[in-house]
């Protein structure tokens, strides 16, 4: 009886563990063809509770990952970035959509994390890519995702 009670135990524990290895995606805003950068932030400071705790997550993609490139951001992006990372938010973009505009994680604004999702086998996976941090959640891997 205390065997199979040990081993029940275990095999919570180990699944709760896995559980809380890849968050589905608490704290995750996405701005993307769909909604702004400015949407995001906009919706993470009206939803968020003292609950959440003081950091939050900002996933950007699709043609809003384009206005992330330093060299082409305007000041408003340059300001909306500043002023969500002051709220505690790590603002990551998806490599996939860098590749789609010819950009790599040196283009970007600074403070901006470039992480990937889901990889293809595909061998024209660049190496800059395959190097890459994985995206923070189960969520934001799907999102970025692809080749």
């Amino acid at each position: 009886m205390k065997i199979e009670r040990a081993f029940i135990l275990a095999a919570f524990l180990s699944f709760a563990g896995g559980a809380q290895a890849a968050p589905i995606g608490q704290n995750l805003f996405i701005a993307d063809d769909a909604f702004t950068i400015e949407q995001a932030v906009a919706d993470a400071a009206a939803q968020r509770t003292p609950e959440d705790g003081p950091t939050w997550k900002l996933l950007v993609a699709d043609r809003e990952a384009g206005r992330l490139i330093a060299a082409h951001a305007t000041s408003a992006t340059i300001e909306v970035v500043r002023k969500a990372r002051a709220s505690g938010a790590t603002i990551y973009v998806c490599a996939k959509d860098l590749k789609a505009i010819n950009a790599t994680p040196r283009d970007l604004i600074l403070g901006v994390h470039a992480v990937r999702g889901y990889l293809t086998v595909d061998s024209q996976v660049p190496d800059w890519e395959r190097r890459l941090p994985w995206a923070p959640d189960r969520k934001a891997l799907a999102v970025c995702g692809g080749t």
